[in-house]
Order: C-alpha cells, then structure tokens, then sequence
C-alpha cells in the first residue's frame, strides 16, 4: 500500500514538473519569436532609410513635410506607420518608433508625440518603463550616446540632463533651436511624475 502510494506520488511529481517545463518552453518561445520578428522588423527600417533610401522617397525639404503627406513617407508594417528606430546602447534598447502616444501606440513600442518634429528641432518620444522598454532609462548620464533613425535620416545625439517633471508638465516638449532629442517615460512608484531625458546632436 505504501509502496503504491509512493510510485503514485512520483507520478505526479514527474507530470507536474513536465507540464511546468512545457509552461516555460512556451513562454520562451513565444518570447524568442516575438523577439526575431522584431529584429526582422527594426533590419528592414534600418534598410529603406539607408541615406540612398531615404533621398528617393522624400520629395520635399526636412520640416516642411506637410502632415497629411507623412504618411506616405513612413514604412508600413503589418497595418502599422512605423516612423523609425531608437537605439540606446547603455541600456540595450532597441525599439521601432510609431506615430501618436496613446496606450494603443505604446503598447506597440515607442511613440513620437504628435506635432513635435520628426528631425529637426525637438524630437519628442515616449514609452512604458517595462523591462522590454525604458526600465532602465534612469540609468542614463551625462554623456551617454543615442541613435536615432527616421524617414528623415540618422542622427546621434548626447544625454545633456535628466530630471523628473510633473505629469501635467509638458514644456519639456516645447521646440528647441538647436536639435534635440527628448524621451519621457513614466517614474517608478511615483505616478505623478515622469522621466524627462534631453540630447542634444552630435555634429
């Protein structure tokens, strides 16, 4: 009886750590395909804005692009108007960037805030701060180096200054004269505020 007992407790042991193993094989994998996709995804962007890419399918100078022409001028990927791609080595990010800043949009990836420029001036994108986006944005100082590439062209830009704002604050989005790049994202723990990294181009 005992014996039977313990075979049967083996049993379910095995079975449970199987299916447990099976949990993690599928989350994995849909982790590493979600992750492929997406690499696939940024490599094609990065391909048609190449500097040839880009001059072919701009007709009209930088910033006087009118709006209801982006469009056509912005890659589209399953359904989507992608804008370009933002890399931050620092913190090992590399996301495509979608146009607007809704909960939809930024569900997605990173968004650029609708009537702020996409080149020159002040470039102003926002994402969530989950692991697989700006978590480790506050890890950034003085100095650290950001790309960014559009429908426009590349361009390099430097971290100047990191400050949390209010979340009613948005005169960090106002333009600039000289070009810069701003990235908001939400603060840990504290709802009210937000994280404001600025850069400026490098030249």
């Amino acid at each position: 009886m005992e014996g039977g007992f313990l075979v049967l407790h083996k049993k379910v042991i095995i079975i449970s750590i199987t299916v447990v193993l099976i949990i993690i094989a599928t989350i994995s994998t849909f982790f590493i395909v979600k992750y492929f996709m997406n690499k696939n995804k940024i490599n094609y962007v990065y391909e048609e804005y190449s500097n040839d890419n880009t001059q072919n399918r701009l007709d009209t100078e930088n910033n006087n692009i009118e709006s209801d022409s982006t469009d056509n001028l912005m890659l589209h990927i399953d359904g989507e108007n992608v804008l370009g791609v933002i890399k931050i080595d620092k913190i090992n990010f590399e996301g495509l960037i979608y146009e607007g800043t809704s909960m939809q949009t930024l569900s997605k990836g990173v968004g650029h805030f609708e009537n702020t420029p996409y080149i020159d001036g002040n470039v102003c994108l926002a994402a969530h701060n989950s692991n697989s986006y700006w978590a480790k944005l506050h890890t950034l100082s003085a100095g650290d180096k950001i790309h960014y590439t559009c429908f426009l062209g590349t361009k390099e830009y430097e971290v100047s200054n990191i400050s949390k704002i209010s979340e009613t604050d948005w005169s960090s989005l106002e333009n600039t004269d000289t070009n810069t790049l701003t990235l908001i994202t939400c603060v840990k723990g504290q709802k009210n505020l937000r994280l404001c990294v600025q850069a400026k181009e490098i030249k």
